[in-house]
């Protein structure tokens, strides 16, 4: 072969060699890129855990001041679906971030009056935004049991809430 063959094939196998590296950088660097991201995403997701509080029945604390009960909320309920469904939420605190409430059902035989303080029956709860959160203790343990919902329809007279499963939404009226 003549020497000017050889040096074509040469500088041939070379711009080869350069065009496969940069495609290979290139894709590497979008894969480095996409695990930034889903770090990033990460991260994010573990910054914003009480709005991604959903799975789970861990309470929520909050430090420093107790933020206000939610004037609206604060009240007697009685479901439309079922009249002898009630609930109260009450403005006073437990000091972490919670206020008090508790619930009863008379078709099931049970009173206000039946209740007893902080017991069965009692939750904790807290609103954020469109999200209410309540947590009751239902065994000797004290386990708190979260119960969290989408609040869809909310003034001072009527309140729609879904589950998060979306299951199941209760409707509300103020007595």
């Amino acid at each position: 072969m003549k020497k000017q063959t050889i040096i074509l094939f040469i500088c041939l196998a070379m711009v080869c060699a350069a065009i496969g590296a940069a495609i290979w950088l290139s894709t590497e660097k979008d894969r480095t890129e996409e695990q930034s991201t889903e770090q990033e995403v990460g991260e994010q997701a573990q910054e914003n855990e009480l709005e991604n509080e959903h799975g789970t029945n861990s309470i929520i604390y909050f430090e420093g001041d107790v933020p206000p009960a939610d004037p609206l909320m604060v009240g007697r309920w009685t479901s439309m679906a079922n009249a002898s469904w009630h609930k109260v939420y009450y403005d006073d605190d437990d000091g972490e971030g919670h206020y008090w409430g508790k619930e009863w059902d008379e078709a099931d035989d049970v009173l206000e009056e039946d209740l007893s303080y902080h017991g069965n029956g009692w939750f904790r709860w807290v609103k954020s935004n469109d999200t209410l959160y309540e947590f009751s203790t239902m065994d000797f343990r004290d386990v708190p049991i979260a119960h969290i919902y989408y609040i869809t329809v909310f003034d001072s007279m009527n309140i729609s809430m879904a589950e998060t499963n979306k299951r199941s939404t209760h409707y509300f009226i103020k007595e």
